[in-house]
């Protein structure tokens, strides 16, 4: 039994087919950009192993701002899923906007496959998150994980 059947068995909306998926590479691009969204954020230019303290600190705070986001994410919270939406996207424009300057300052070409790639991914991720169907689906899913969807404790809801 696969596990979208038995989350209908056991009355679930089951989690629309790809978000697992969606949400696997999320956590890999938000990993992958710890370091220089850290960089960005303190203005350290330096050699990380060098860097100051409060370097260490921004990357401490980047990184628990992606987590945070990442876990909304998960627990399929409006919030969490239009700045993952959000995220996505600028990291999808920043690898576009990278390839031209990758290919004249002469990048090796899997480096330039890497980031197209990688680009095109991070859309493929925001237009499935950001669909409709997707969106209910979640809407739904989350309705039924709501306390206020359980009814009162202890017996049948009221109807």
């Amino acid at each position: 039994m696969s596990e979208a059947d038995a989350e209908r068995s056991h009355g679930r909306t089951p989690l629309p087919r790809g978000f697992r998926l969606a949400a696997a590479w999320l956590a890999i691009g938000f990993l992958f950009a710890v370091w220089p969204l850290a960089r960005a954020f303190s203005g350290y230019t330096g050699v990380m192993i060098e860097a100051p303290s409060h370097v260490l600190v921004t990357v401490l705070g980047v990184f628990s701002a992606l987590l945070l986001v990442y876990v909304n994410l998960l627990r399929l919270r409006p919030a969490g899923v239009w700045l993952s939406i959000s995220i996505a996207s600028i990291f999808a424009v920043a690898g576009l906007l990278r390839l031209p300057a990758l290919v004249a300052t002469g990048g090796g070409a899997g480096t330039v496959w890497i980031v197209g790639v990688s680009a095109m991914i991070h859309i493929a991720t925001a237009v499935y998150l950001s669909r409709p169907a997707v969106l209910a689906a979640l809407d739904r899913r989350r309705v039924e994980r709501s306390p206020r969807a359980a009814g009162p404790p202890g017996g049948d809801p009221v109807r």
